[in-house]
């Protein structure tokens, strides 16, 4: 069973694209870092996806381009929460998995400028990206647990 939305206090969601094969799998890969399961991932065009601002859901960029922007919500609900957007968000992620990939936010330090445009790249160019397969299924059971609608 997926993870329940109604029940999000403190948690960490990473939205994603949901229609992004490449995301998908991205997500995916990140799980199997995520040993401490301090992670949860929703599609931006999910239910869950509703407790972000307007702004944080928006799928294409001012020139009519997928934005790809991935949204890190860190301790939903709590006075502490934090939003994390693109480059950010993803880095910010490695961090909270505790492993061998948080020491990738050092990464967080670059300049905007350097973040963003490689994020920016990656992000439009992430449908030709995907993996060869044609699906990428999320719903598998060792993952299950840490999908939200």
């Amino acid at each position: 069973m997926a993870a329940d939305p109604d029940h999000t206090p403190g948690k960490n969601i990473l939205f994603l694209d949901g229609d992004c094969l490449f995301c998908r799998r991205s997500a995916r890969w990140l799980h199997r870092f995520d040993h401490r399961k301090h992670l949860f991932f929703a599609p931006l065009q999910g239910e869950t996806a509703a407790m972000l601002p307007g702004d944080q859901k928006i799928l294409i960029d001012q020139k009519g381009q997928p934005s790809g922007s991935a949204v890190l919500l860190e301790n939903a609900g709590y006075p502490d929460q934090q939003i994390w957007t693109g480059a950010d968000a993803v880095l910010r992620a490695f961090l909270l998995t505790g492993s061998v990939i948080a020491a990738l936010w050092i990464l967080h330090y670059l300049p905007a400028f350097v973040k963003s445009g490689v994020y920016q790249f990656i992000a439009r160019n992430r449908h030709q990206l995907r993996p060869a397969q044609d699906h990428c299924p999320l719903d598998q059971t060792e993952f299950k647990d840490q999908l939200m609608p």
